[in-house]
């Protein structure tokens, strides 16, 4: 029989592995890796045990702990030492299909853009959730979740229009590296 505290954080579990496990998978593009930093993020959680003021306090306290761990992993010389999605052959691309969401071409597009553009496009579109609500979740203003968003559009719509390597202009790359 589970005690008061562990019913708690299961329900906890239960109630946000879904959102964060996508979140995690679009950031990290691996079944694996996702798993990782949702159980990283849940040991945090129950290590920290943080109050929160609302249901939307908790869910944003996750998010961001999902992504910030999403980007330590990705800045670790074994992350950057391995192959990376855009490297994988198309015939492979069958391999890495979002969990909990049905398969989507414009949302492979969102995949490979870089995190400061994929996590606000990804929260809008696929989570619906609001600018104000991305803003607050990601610690950023509301004009630059919108700028952000204008400028993920921008680069998938020059991806689908002239091909892959057009629609990552140079800016974007180099604003992609330095996160």
């Amino acid at each position: 029989m589970l005690r008061n505290g562990e019913k708690e954080a299961e329900e906890t579990f239960e109630k946000y592995k879904d959102i964060l496990y996508r979140i995690a998978f679009s950031n990290m593009k691996s079944k694996a890796d996702a798993e990782d930093v949702v159980q990283e993020a849940f040991c945090r959680y129950l290590k920290a045990e943080p109050a929160f003021e609302s249901e939307e306090h908790e869910k944003a306290w996750f998010i961001r702990v999902v992504i910030n761990i999403c980007y330590d992993i990705q800045k670790s010389a074994w992350f950057s030492r391995t192959v990376a999605f855009d490297e994988v052959r198309e015939c492979e691309m069958e391999h890495f299909k979002m969990p909990f969401a049905p398969e989507d071409e414009m949302l492979r597009h969102v995949m490979k853009l870089p995190a400061a553009y994929r996590n606000p496009l990804y929260l809008f579109y696929y989570e619906d959730y609001s600018i104000k609500e991305i803003a607050r979740i990601m610690e950023l203003g509301e004009g630059a979740v919108k700028t952000r968003l204008r400028r993920g559009r921008e680069m998938i719509k020059e991806r689908i229009l002239y091909g892959e390597e057009r629609g990552l202009t140079e800016k974007a790359k180099a604003f992609g590296e330095r996160l």
